[in-house]
């Protein structure tokens, strides 16, 4: 006997002793490996039973799902976007993002000019009221023929480059001065003076001044303000100037009321016409804005009214025809102004002063002192009222004179 068959004699003369030994382990044990086989036997029968029916149903869907596998295998896997697809919609949004800013630099840009024209439209208003309001009250006294011209105060000039553009240099006298309530021989007349300066920065602008003195110089006076002496008004202009219409019905830039052609004279109407700059360049320019304005108030001839109460005072009721005889009975008669040789002695001696002529008439206290002056009226206060020098006896009234 070969020494494997000796050791498989030997080991199976030892196993059922030691089955023997431990028999309710080996028991349990193959209990279990039993009821796993059972087990697996009654899966693989359900297997079985199952197969057929399965093979039915994939054989009866095998059609659709191929051609589902072969769409899912035709279509390609689409894990994101590419990067043409990326670029694409960067350019788009950059046009539309382009668009919107224009529009809203656009709008802004409008909104800003028309606030700007808002802007420049109300400072217009409120410089051309001003000036207009200044020229409404514009009055002028007629000189006397026996009077030194350049000894009457009263006057009117405008003055420009040429007579086809609007003045630039104005001045005249108004009435609208309020008195100072302390002051008791000052009145509401004062001389106004409108002047339009290029601004001092050098940029083109034009700066509009104005000047006011509330009482009339002793002299002619046709000089007009400089910068340091008026008050500023309105700036960043392009331009300012006035045009003055008289009756002859022309337009021109130009008056003036002390020399002989026009002596005495005042326009009827004045349009003032004035532009504001908007930016450095020639066409930046907002206007221009007008205004035309009349002047109600006509030259004052003064002689010409004291002469017409003078001759009415003096006449005879029944010489109605001036012939120097009764109307009536066709005899001579004098004029009532008129007296006999003592009675006109007797007048003289009774003559009032110039200053019991303006304690008759306070009303014409502040127009003397205009005319006059200060010292001037007091030179002629103790003068009777047939003594007063011309141009100051033209102010004497009727009443004084008797």
């Amino acid at each position: 006997m070969s020494a494997a068959s000796q050791r498989r004699a030997a080991t199976a003369h030892k196993a059922p002793r030691t089955f023997e030994a431990q028999p309710p382990v080996s028991r349990v044990a193959s209990q279990r490996r039993a009821a796993r086989v059972h087990e697996a036997r009654v899966a693989s029968q359900r297997r079985a039973a199952t197969e057929p029916e399965a093979r039915r149903t994939f054989e009866a869907h095998e059609p659709v799902s191929r051609v589902a596998s072969q769409r899912r295998a035709a279509r390609p896997h689409k894990a994101g976007f590419t990067l043409l697809e990326m670029l694409a919609v960067i350019f788009l949004m950059s046009i539309v993002l382009f668009v919107a800013i224009d529009f809203y630099l656009d709008l802004s840009l409008a909104s800003n000019a028309a606030t700007d024209r808002t802007r420049s439209a109300r400072r217009a208003v409120v410089l051309l009221d001003r000036v207009a309001r200044d020229l409404e009250g514009a009055v002028l006294l007629k000189k006397p023929e026996d009077v030194d011209p350049m000894a009457f105060p009263w006057l009117f000039v405008a003055e420009s480059e040429s007579s086809d553009a609007g003045a630039d240099r104005v001045k005249f006298v108004r009435r609208g001065h309020h008195p100072n309530a302390a002051s008791a021989v000052e009145s509401d007349l004062e001389v106004v003076a409108w002047i339009a300066l290029p601004d001092e920065r050098g940029e083109g602008e034009v700066e509009v001044r104005r000047s006011s003195w509330s009482q009339l110089p002793e002299s002619l006076d046709r000089r007009f303000p400089t910068a340091e002496n008026s008050d500023l008004v309105a700036g960043g202009l392009a331009s300012f100037g006035i045009k003055f219409i008289g009756e002859t019905g022309e337009w021109t830039g130009r008056w003036d009321s002390t020399t002989l052609a026009g002596s005495s004279e005042l326009p009827t109407a004045a349009e003032i016409e004035v532009s504001f700059r908007t930016g450095p360049g020639e066409g930046d320019v907002d206007g221009p804005y007008l205004r035309r304005v009349l002047l109600p108030l006509r030259p004052i001839d003064l002689e010409e009214q004291l002469a017409a109460g003078a001759g009415s005072a003096g006449t005879n009721p029944r010489d109605q025809d001036g012939d120097g005889k009764d109307d009536e009975t066709g005899e001579p008669v004098e004029p009532e102004g008129e007296k006999s040789g003592d009675e006109q002695a007797d007048g003289d001696a009774a003559e009032m002063t110039v200053a019991e002529c303006l304690v008759l008439r306070p009303d014409l206290v502040a127009l003397v002192e205009q005319a006059a002056g200060e010292g001037g009226l007091a030179a002629i206060k103790s003068l009777r009222v047939s003594a007063v020098p011309p141009p100051y006896n033209a102010m004497v009234p009727a009443e004084c004179r008797q």
